[in-house]
């Protein structure tokens, strides 16, 4: 089953753009059916990140879990998204 990768962001957020582009260079890497990507406005979605534990955006869940609270690297994140696809 695919991997739900999550960019959770907010108006106005400056390193929000930033973070969405990091996250769809990376998930070009893998294979269009292995990944499933939405973008969440923390404040339309408030209960969502407040379950997630989101302090502040952007941030990045994966599989409705908070794994980077803050912006990670390139490659951390790649790493990340594969370990949960070999987890599967």
């Amino acid at each position: 089953k695919p991997v739900l990768v999550e960019v959770l962001t907010a108006s106005g957020c400056n390193r929000c753009q930033k973070a969405k582009t990091l996250v769809k260079g990376v998930i070009a890497e893998f294979n269009e059916g292995d990944i499933q990507y939405r973008e969440i406005n923390v404040v339309e979605k408030i209960d969502y990140a407040v379950e997630l534990g989101v302090l502040s955006t952007p941030a990045i869940a994966l599989n409705g879990v908070l794994v980077f609270p803050a912006l990670p690297s390139k490659s951390k994140l790649h790493q990340a998204i594969k370990q949960c696809l070999v987890s599967e």
